[in-house]
């Protein structure tokens, strides 16, 4: 017979969660910084174009 032993899955110890969240918190405040933005922009331009004062 094949040897057919597994690997326990890996624990993930609470350092590594608690970077693993904190990097992704980071990511979800650039992406919202980011929408933020170009809505800015994208409002600022629809004002220009229908001749709305700035």
């Amino acid at each position: 017979m094949a040897d057919d032993r597994k690997e326990p899955a890996r624990v993930e110890t609470t350092l590594e969660k608690s970077a693993r969240l904190k990097a992704a918190r980071l990511e979800a405040g650039q992406q919202k910084d980011q929408r933020i933005e170009r809505a800015t922009r994208k409002a600022a331009a629809r004002r220009k174009v229908l001749g709305a004062k700035p």
